[in-house]
């Protein structure tokens, strides 16, 4: 068993308080981590928005290291966001692993990324003016469409969208049998998703929008893919196939539902202290950031090549 050290950032609006360690105030323990203020002067009070988690952890190797310690934060920072009011994250965040007595650590780095937009032109008016006239389209799936665009978090997200398609279906049960041909809502839901993927998260009990909404949290199974983009991409197939009857919104875009935050990248690597005298500190990695790249003349920290076995062992 090797033992490391893991410093994880935690981007959050909550202002550690916790005054009881004198030596380092803005501090706290819980189950051997110890959590900081990112930045705290008694003068300036609490410096940025963010904290800085540290652990000792005894592990094989570097990656079950981060495993138990990820399990011990994924169970604490749910809880400390219901009792701090605020937003709190830390899966986008850097962090850094060290083995004791080594000069070479992991290091994985994150940082905002500019955002980019997406055209609107004479195709997408064209929908627009469809839309408007479309009265088989309620309100109601635009609602919930643009609050699906508008927030962050993939739960949320999901849930919204089987809401805004569960509205599409019932206002098309309605406009059915004014016409005298009535299908249920479910024919109408798996025009939209297919048959395959209606199952997947409508199947009673055990699909995943019933799992949500009645408590259950994702299973591991369900990060096999990604139902964000498969949806969405559904609803927009359906638009221009059923409501537009041509390709007026474009079914390929990247990154689809774009939003001014968080946009985040970021790169994975091992790192090597220059000088002995040196110890590993997640600020001080994070500070020899410069001009868009890690330890231009730095005196510290240079990057590090490791063999395969020696990524394995480490």
């Amino acid at each position: 068993m090797n033992k490391y050290t893991i410093e994880q950032k935690i981007l959050t609006l909550a202002e550690c308080a916790v005054m009881e360690n004198k030596q380092k105030p803005a501090s706290f323990k819980f189950d051997n981590i110890e959590f900081s203020h990112w930045d705290f002067d008694y003068r300036k009070g609490w410096l940025g928005n963010s904290w800085i988690a540290t652990a000792a952890i005894n592990a094989k190797n570097y990656v079950e290291a981060y495993l138990v310690f990820n399990n011990k934060l994924s169970k604490i920072i749910p809880r400390i966001s219901l009792i701090a009011q605020s937003y709190i994250q830390y899966l986008r965040e850097p962090f850094l692993i060290y083995k004791n007595k080594s000069d070479v650590a992991f290091f994985k780095y994150t940082e905002n990324r500019s955002v980019v937009g997406l055209m609107f032109m004479e195709k997408e008016l064209k929908a627009l003016e469809i839309l408007v006239k479309k009265t088989e389209i309620p309100d109601n799936f635009f609602y919930y469409w643009n609050d699906v665009t508008n927030t962050i978090g993939y739960s949320a997200k999901l849930l919204l969208m089987f809401s805004a398609i569960e509205s599409l279906a019932k206002q098309l049960v309605k406009e059915s049998k004014e016409k005298g041909k009535k299908k249920p809502k479910e024919e109408f839901m798996k025009e939209i998703l297919g048959s395959d993927l209606y199952k997947e998260c409508f199947e009673n009990t055990k699909g995943l929008r019933h799992r949500l909404m009645h408590g259950d949290y994702f299973q591991q199974n369900d990060f096999k893919k990604n139902y964000l983009e498969i949806i969405h991409k559904k609803v927009i197939s359906y638009f221009n196939r059923e409501v537009f009857k041509e390709n007026l919104i474009s079914e390929d875009v990247i990154n689809p539902q774009r939003h001014f935050w968080p946009n985040k990248e970021g790169k994975s690597f091992f790192i090597k202290i220059k000088d002995k005298n040196q110890k590993f500190s997640l600020k001080e990695v994070l500070n020899e950031f410069q001009d868009g790249e890690f330890f231009r003349n730095s005196q510290k920290y240079e990057y590090v090549y490791l063999s395969k076995e020696e990524i394995e062992q480490y």
